[in-house]
């Protein structure tokens, strides 16, 4: 029996017993009854964000930052507060797609697909498209719906001009995973694509192939392609890259074995931290920190111009931009004074705060507002949101040895 659940809640105990106790098409009645109630919640949910929009749209200000404050409500990052308001947007503008979703003709994976493939095509060809988008989604997969979309855009597009638009898009871009790894994404013309994978698949076949982690010939196919990546970066750039390796002194040494952190990516494990640390490599510049009180220094100014060595306090103190839930790196924001210079604001690094741009312009053009206490040793700032939602967040948090 997969999973053992005997130390599950007496809520989760009861679920599963009424699941098994149900015959084999109820059961399947069930799994289908619940998932039309997600997806027709998610339609309603998509209007509830649309309106929150509006309500702050009605404030005013040049910045909504409403975005921000589906996000903060909910507990999840800008980026993803982002998506949410736009896919909102775009199903409330689609009344077919948001039909889809509401009677559970489709789920919102597909109404995704559907809102993304079609939005370049002009009405009332794309009405179109979405019914029969739709109907075809009720049975399909996702993946099947999509290339049933791509061939109908590609058969709607005779002068390429939707083929033109999806070149612009391409790009290259990272995001941190657990453990010390990281994911790259490439987006690139299909034809590029192929040749990229092939390239990598021939060189990962190499008998001098780079092996990183000597791993050997032990290694998969898909490893050795990895490896291959690498390798080839390796041996062809020479670049002037530096990345910040914060790592504990006691860990530094050996004496302790809790994670340090690589740049703006987060944790890494301790044997990697103390590798790249102590690598002669000079991209690799190590930071380090006391393990009791894990405090950087500070420093201040007199002047409104910020100083470079106060910049570089407040971005190591705080690491990333202060807006709840934001994730933007600190070297990547602005150093912005938290009550404006022209209002009394002093140029100390306790009175100053990373705010990436978009974050920036929300605390200065909208209407949330912002509070902070100096004086505290976790340099707290407190947002409160147009609608009233209220969020602290802390400078960051270094190891420390208690």
């Amino acid at each position: 029996m997969p999973g053992d659940h005997s130390t599950a809640t007496p809520a989760v105990d009861a679920a599963l017993t009424a699941a098994r106790a149900l015959d084999d098409q109820d059961l399947l009645d069930a799994l289908q009854g619940w998932e039309a109630q997600i997806r027709a919640a998610q339609a309603q949910r998509a209007a509830v964000v649309v309106v929150i929009a509006e309500r702050i749209q009605a404030l005013g200000y040049p910045v909504t930052g409403a975005a921000d404050q589906v996000a903060v409500s909910l507990a999840v990052s800008p980026r993803s507060g982002d998506q949410l308001l736009g896919t909102a947007t775009e199903l409330c503008d689609r009344p077919v797609v948001w039909a889809g979703l509401a009677v559970g003709a489709i789920d919102l994976t597909k109404a995704r697909h559907i809102l993304e493939l079609l939005g370049k095509v002009p009405d009332p060809l794309r009405t179109r498209l979405e019914h029969d988008a739709v109907a075809f989604g009720r049975c399909h997969t996702p993946h099947q719906l999509k290339r049933h979309l791509l061939a109908a855009t590609i058969d709607a597009d005779p002068d390429e001009t939707l083929r033109k638009e999806a070149v612009d898009d391409r790009g290259v871009w990272i995001s941190p995973a657990a453990h010390g790894m990281a994911d790259i994404h490439a987006h690139l013309s299909i034809e590029h694509a192929e040749i990229f994978y092939q390239a990598l698949t021939q060189l990962s076949e190499a008998t001098d192939l780079a092996d990183p982690h000597g791993q050997g010939e032990d290694r998969t196919s898909t490893q050795r392609r990895a490896d291959a990546l690498t390798g080839f970066l390796d041996t062809t750039t020479t670049l002037d890259i530096r990345v910040d390796v914060t790592i504990p002194a006691d860990t530094l040494i050996g004496d302790d074995h809790r994670d340090a952190e690589l740049g703006r990516h987060g944790p890494v494990a301790a044997s990697l931290a103390r590798h790249l640390a102590w690598s002669p490599d000079a991209r690799w510049r190590r930071l380090v920190t006391d393990p009791l009180t894990g405090r950087l220094i500070d420093a201040t100014a007199e002047t409104y111009r910020i100083p470079e060595r106060v910049k570089r306090v407040v971005r190591l103190r705080d690491r990333t931009c202060r807006f709840p839930g934001c994730t933007r790196p600190a070297e990547y924001t602005d150093t912005d004074h938290i009550i404006p210079w022209s209002q009394g604001g002093k140029t100390r690094a306790v009175d100053l705060a990373g705010q990436c741009r978009r974050h920036h312009l929300i605390k200065t053009h909208s209407a949330w507002t912002i509070q902070h206490n100096p004086h505290a040793p976790t340099h707290d700032i407190t947002w409160t949101s147009p609608l009233g939602t209220v969020r602290t967040t802390t400078a960051h948090r270094y190891h420390r040895r208690d």
